[in-house]
């Protein structure tokens, strides 16, 4: 599979606590009926170039469901076979139900592209070996209009973050109104660490972390660890 510009940059929109949703308003068309034939093969040298610019996985997938183009990122992922993998061209997930969410998803991203990002992403695969879970998200794609078969895609995006992941404490801070010690905390979280963990990081008790979470659960309208992760997941990546 080889290795599409990436989508719009998400605004969120400062001191807003909604769950951003974004209709993507891209299209890839060929320049004049003289291009047509040259077209796909340009188009898809930039699509490659720009899956590649992405620091975390990312593939574009098409209409029938088929991973069509792939980053590096996201092949060193799908080559580990833990949490999610290519099985006869079709993306599955180690577990039945997250293999059914994420072909709906990219089903309902493919086919209603004016509706945004499904409600239900992004979601998170558990995985075996990793220490961490895998973050999964699914957007609508660009139209690829120069394709006559494969002209709707969906871009799955993969964050490992056992690689590592930034997270902008300072949009964090604006966002929700987080002091900066709070902020601190939630980025460790989202990044997968426990309170623990992410307490000794910061060189806190486990307690003033504890404190700290219950604040940020209050600012972000949020009640649970995981719910929280997916809530910063939607604003910062």
């Amino acid at each position: 599979m080889p290795s599409h510009t990436p989508p719009p940059r998400e605004n969120p929109g400062a001191g807003s606590h909604q769950q951003q949703r974004f209709v993507p308003t891209y299209s890839v068309v060929p320049l004049s009926n003289s291009d047509a034939l040259a077209t796909p093969r340009n188009v898809l040298v930039a699509l490659t170039y720009g899956l590649e610019l992405m620091q975390h996985g990312a593939i574009l997938v098409a209409e029938a469901g088929r991973p069509h183009i792939a980053n590096r990122a996201a092949l060193a992922i799908l080559q580990k076979k833990d949490g999610i993998s290519l099985v006869r061209s079709e993306l599955v997930a180690d577990r039945v139900s997250d293999t059914r969410l994420l072909h709906r998803l990219l089903h309902e991203a493919i086919s209603s592209p004016e509706r945004g990002e499904p409600k239900e992403s992004p979601f998170t695969v558990e995985r075996k070996q990793a220490h961490t879970s895998l973050i999964v998200r699914v957007i609508p794609g660009p139209g690829l209009d120069c394709w006559d078969e494969e002209r709707k895609t969906a871009l799955l995006r993969l964050y490992d973050r056992d690689l590592g992941l930034v997270v902008d404490e300072r949009a964090l801070s604006s966002l929700y109104g987080l002091t900066r010690g709070e902020a601190s905390l939630a980025a460790k979280l989202v990044q997968g660490k426990s309170i623990e963990d992410a307490a000794a990081d910061l060189f806190i008790s486990p307690h003033t972390a504890r404190t700290h979470l219950k604040r940020i659960f209050m600012k972000t309208d949020t009640h649970r660890q995981p719910e929280l992760v997916v809530r910063m997941l939607l604003t910062v990546l």
